[in-house]
């Protein structure tokens, strides 16, 4: 990945954690406070459009890390969809530890974003590709 997407990323990621703090003061803004809360809805939906600006620059500068950065988006979606119902005793996510991966009993590696171990034993990856997958407990030791 280039310094360049990089730095777009980093500043997408600082507009975002803005605009949760944003969401978090227009919910506890008392409701007869109609301008305070027409500001912070301006604030959130300015903030949306710099985000979506920055995804251009990203798409423009490098379209196949954009398309990537997008499949893993939606893999991720698709991973908290998967993981409503669930109930995991083991998380381990590439940002937390630094290194995240499987291992098959063949013994086999799949490097992955996210592997959650379900009490049951089953596992539920986001790969690195981009990919959400999910592997009954037999398969990994």
């Amino acid at each position: 990945m280039s310094a360049k997407v990089k730095g777009l990323l980093q500043k997408i990621n600082f507009i975002e954690a803005d605009m949760d703090l944003h969401k978090q003061i227009l919910v506890s803004i008392p409701s007869d406070k109609k301008t305070q809360m027409e500001t912070i809805v301006k604030k959130i939906a300015d903030q949306k459009k710099q985000i979506a600006e920055l995804r251009l620059e990203i798409k423009k500068t490098d379209k196949d890390e954009y398309d990537k950065i997008i499949a893993i988006e939606k893999a991720a979606e698709t991973f908290r969809q998967i993981s409503r119902d669930k109930k995991y005793v083991l998380v381990n996510t590439l940002n937390e530890t630094g290194v995240c991966y499987i291992t098959f009993n063949d013994g086999t590696r799949l490097d992955c974003l996210v592997a959650a171990k379900e009490d049951n034993g089953n596992w539920t990856v986001l790969t690195v590709e981009g990919e959400t997958k999910e592997y009954p407990g037999g398969f990994v030791k």
